[in-house]
């Protein structure tokens, strides 16, 4: 019983991380499921059967035919290498790896398929040793499972090196406490092979996985606040005849800037996965300070003299200093100073010509300048209670003459490029009103 007190524990673990996962699915339905962790956790409960089946005939082999404990040995050693390579499909996924290409295709698999054929291939050569903590296997198809188990740490390795600011700081952090556990536990297991401690690997990052990532109150959490705050940009905006739909556009069109300058590689120094999400999540809250500035104001119809335009400014701060105050005690820091930047900022101009600061050129923050362009565009191309809506062809051309003055010539040129993506995204809101 020994031999198999640790086992037991991960999968009594492993189980209860299992029935809280779908139970939670099926409670909260608008939560998305993640495949290939819903595989991992399959697939690893029956790792720890087998492990403790294994560890036992592998110390009875007097009672045990070879027949039945070499079989039991090829799956064991078949649902490791297929636990580890689920373990690769559930990091590349976070970290937004295109593993459906070809080429991640083959990397990931072909492996796996023709690891498994050997290890079928020389199960007859597996041999039992008899070691000083429990007996063990060893042989070409041993060898061969420790080769894949390499394989694919070496390779989840490379798309973390490569793609780990795809995630959230939060999550990688978390991350990185389990990695050294994963990590020694098989190392451990490869240098004394009587340790049987290789089911703590795999815990580790279940574990990891379901506290980081996998946690239904926590992604509903995060749904919940961000329809509280796109309801609560929805009222300020209506306040001055714009429809709720503004900051939806504006949000889709930020996403669209967003995308082109990573994959353009512009500003690739300061656009990290987190940065963007933040990002996401902020450009709602461009407009805040609008709850602050009169009605007669925001719903006049006419032009706007110079009094009242000076009202009008004081939303950037008055907005800025309200998400200091209001949400800094429920947000994280990095969110807040995004928001702040976003609210504050996004009247700046390119040219040093705008408010609250006259900021100049890249000394506006760079979430403010992509949100200048896509609340300006928005704006022009819609009807507001002061005025029409301009044409398309108007609205990119005021994009296109703003480019080096009022915004960032190259994010208004990304902008202007990615027209196509942009009128979808337009059309695509003008068909749900209509509708």
């Amino acid at each position: 019983m020994l031999h198999y007190k640790l086992q037991i524990g991960c999968m009594v673990i492993v189980l209860l991380v299992l029935v809280l996962y779908f139970r939670e699915r099926h409670e909260q339905k608008n939560v998305k499921r993640m495949m290939c962790f819903e595989r991992l956790l399959i697939f690893s409960l029956l790792y720890f059967v087998l492990d403790i089946v294994t560890v036992y005939t592998v110390n009875h082999l007097d009672t045990v035919p070879v027949l039945v404990n070499n079989s039991l040995h090829l799956i064991y050693m078949w649902v490791i290498d297929r636990c580890l390579l689920d373990v690769f499909l559930y990091v590349a996924t976070m970290l937004e790896v295109p593993i459906t290409t070809n080429k991640w295709k083959r990397l990931a698999f072909l492996p796996h398929y023709a690891g498994s054929l050997f290890m079928m291939l020389t199960i007859s050569g597996i041999e039992y040793v008899e070691g000083t903590i429990s007996n063990y296997s060893m042989g070409l198809p041993v060898i061969t499972c420790y080769l894949m188990v390499i394989y694919y740490l070496c390779l989840a390795y490379y798309v973390w090196k490569k793609h780990k600011d795809n995630l959230p700081k939060r999550s990688r952090v978390n991350f990185l406490v389990c990695f050294p556990v994963f990590m020694g536990a098989i190392v451990i297991q490869m240098i004394f092979p009587d340790a049987l401690i290789t089911s703590l690997a795999i815990t580790s990052i279940i574990l990891v996985a379901y506290c980081a990532m996998e946690n239904a109150a926590s992604c509903e959490l995060i749904q919940y606040h961000e329809e509280v705050i796109y309801a609560f940009a929805d009222v300020i905006e209506g306040r001055d005849g714009s429809t709720g739909e503004h900051v939806k556009r504006t949000v889709a069109y930020v996403g669209i800037i967003v995308d082109a300058l990573k994959e353009n590689g512009i500003y690739a120094e300061s656009l990290d996965q987190e940065y963007l999400d933040l990002l996401m999540r902020a450009a709602p809250m461009h407009d805040f300070g609008k709850i602050a500035v009169t009605d007669t104001v925001l719903q006049k119809p006419g032009r706007l003299t110079s009094d009242e335009y000076e009202v009008m400014k004081t939303h950037t701060g008055r907005g800025a200093d309200m998400i200091k105050t209001s949400l800094a005690a429920l947000e994280e820091p990095d969110y807040i100073t995004i928001a702040w930047q976003v609210a504050r900022h996004h009247h700046e101009r390119w040219d040093g010509s705008g408010y609250p600061d006259g900021l100049y050129g890249e000394e506006i923050p760079l979430c403010a300048r992509v949100v200048a362009v896509a609340d300006v565009f928005d704006a022009v191309s819609q009807d507001r209670c002061y005025r029409g809506a301009m044409s398309l062809d108007e609205s990119f051309a005021i994009i296109e003459q703003g480019a080096g003055t009022q915004f960032d010539p190259l994010i208004a040129r990304v902008f202007l490029q990615m027209r196509d993506k942009v009128e979808a995204v337009f059309y695509q809101f003008q068909e749900v009103n209509n509708g």
